[in-house]
């Protein structure tokens, strides 16, 4: 199994050159409602001719195609470019939800507006093609439109799309998105996806469509459980700025029923926040992600023969498996969420969030 590299455009997806030869520094991926960076080499004396055009800063996506030679499974920016009078040229890429912390949000009032379409017209007005150049990203909504909520940003607070994004999503029932990639008539361009949800959920009573095994496809696992200062906490408090003494924020919010001692968590999701009320859904957020503490499984599996990335499964969904091992002589065995994933040409590594799955 084989994976090609091609640079195109990031105005356009015209693909501009062919890059058979780019070496890539460890695994590739992603993950929901964040960029990921990652260094590669282009050796200059199997480049192409054109190699200047096909990696530079700022205007070109080097994308990794599947098997296929066709399929778009991963992209990311040239954000820099180290070239010395001997040795390869160097590149550092950033995944395109990095581009949303290069365009800055205007004035925008909504008052009952779905909180989908918000993060849709939000993208549309800031990020895409038409938006003072943006880049070519089709934003698809994913199930409903989404609860009503009520913002306001201001051209003077000087946000940033990505930060408001974060925003959004901090609340319980927030909207989740993440960024994929397509190819449409041999234009290679990103895909913003939004929606409750992102990903399919196991069906009531059913396993997940891709389970990972061990013995079997899977050749190491790692479960790890963790109650550090930003991972675990069972007394939350949500602020934000004021002055002096004077400053909006959240009612104490407590898991009762958690035998440890009292570990507590303050933060500032938005300093523009001023109703008592989103603090508190900022809040009830951050309880329920933090009061069993951070459990995550990170599995590598031979690509191969696991489930397939992009056909079995999708980042978002939901992910069965079944592990032995000296560790675990009865079984580690469950339901997890495929929150991102890593590969390279030989292995894929999915990242599996147990957290809002209950655990194992």
């Amino acid at each position: 199994m084989t994976l090609s590299w091609v640079a195109v455009n990031a105005n356009t997806g015209q693909m501009i050159a062919d890059l058979p030869n780019l070496t890539i520094s460890g695994m590739f991926g992603c993950t929901m409602m964040r960029y990921e960076t990652q260094t590669v080499a282009l050796p200059l004396d199997r480049a192409p001719e054109n190699w200047r055009n096909a990696t530079r800063p700022g205007a070109v996506f080097i994308v990794c195609l599947d098997d296929d030679g066709a399929t778009p499974l991963w992209g990311g920016m040239v954000l820099t470019r180290d070239t010395q009078h001997t040795g390869p040229v160097e590149l550092t890429l950033a995944t395109p939800e990095a581009y949303l912390d290069r365009r800055y949000v205007g004035d925008r009032n909504y008052t009952a507006g779905a909180q989908n379409l918000i993060v849709k017209e939000l993208i549309e007005a800031y990020v895409k093609t038409g938006a003072l150049n943006g880049i070519p990203v089709r934003v698809q909504v994913v199930g409903s439109n989404g609860v009503a909520r009520a913002r306001q940003f201001k051209d003077v607070e000087d946000k940033t799309v990505y930060s408001v994004l974060g925003d959004l999503a901090g609340v319980i029932g927030g909207p989740e998105w993440t960024m994929g990639w397509e190819n449409v008539n041999n234009l290679i361009t990103p895909v913003f996806y939004v929606g409750d949800r992102i990903g399919r959920s196991a069906p009531a009573g059913l396993q997940p469509a891709a389970r990972f095994y061990l013995p079997g496809s899977v050749t190491a696992a790692k479960l790890s459980e963790s109650y550090t200062s930003q991972l675990g906490a069972n007394r939350v408090l949500a602020v934000s700025s004021g002055v002096d003494d004077a400053r909006p924020q959240s009612s104490f919010k407590s898991n009762t029923t958690d035998l440890r001692p009292t570990f507590e968590y303050r933060w500032t999701p938005s300093t523009s926040i001023t109703e008592t009320s989103t603090l508190d859904a900022h809040a009830d957020r951050a309880l329920s992600a933090m009061k069993d503490g951070g459990i995550g499984l990170e599995l590598t599996a031979n690509r191969q023969e696991a489930p397939r990335l992009g056909r079995d499964w999708f980042i978002g969904d939901d992910i069965g498996f079944d592990l032995v091992g000296p560790a675990w002589p009865d079984g580690v065995y469950g339901v997890g969420r495929a929150v991102g994933w890593r590969m390279d040409a030989d292995n894929i590594r999915p990242l599996i969030d147990l957290t809002s799955i209950g655990g194992i």
